[in-house]
């Protein structure tokens, strides 16, 4: 016989860890972003400033890991910032593999779905609206 796997836990450890995670990597940016008094990509100035530039960052995955791996202080809060988006999104791929085991595939389907429709919004949809 097989062992039945806990729905509810499963997911609240992917989400409680992925906050977590987030947590901890946004912390260590915002810590960075005091001790070295800036970005890493240009000098901070008054908050006016701040919100005066417009966002100067280059979006994709290339530059975010380069600002990771040169320790920007914004590339590792944007690090925690996806974390944090790719939370949910892992938990509903973890969702179809627990369904699967089930073999509960009417959710499976649903879930699926869930998950290409979030897929496609990110990947496709958004980066079309923002031209």
């Amino acid at each position: 016989m097989t062992e039945r796997i806990d729905f509810t836990r499963v997911i609240g450890l992917v989400l409680r860890y992925g906050v977590i995670s987030s947590f901890t990597i946004v912390a260590i940016g915002v810590t960075l972003l005091f001790l070295e008094g800036q970005t890493g990509y240009y000098a901070m100035g008054t908050a006016q400033q701040l919100f005066d530039n417009p966002n100067i960052f280059l979006i994709g995955l290339a530059p975010l890991a380069q600002g990771v791996i040169a320790a920007k202080p914004y590339a590792i809060i944007d690090l925690g910032l996806v974390v944090l988006l790719a939370t949910p999104v892992a938990r509903v791929v973890i969702s179809i593999f627990l369904f699967m085991g089930e073999r509960r595939y009417i959710f499976v389907a649903i879930t699926a779905t869930v998950l290409a429709i979030l897929l496609l919004s990110t990947f496709v949809i958004a980066p079309l609206i923002s031209r």
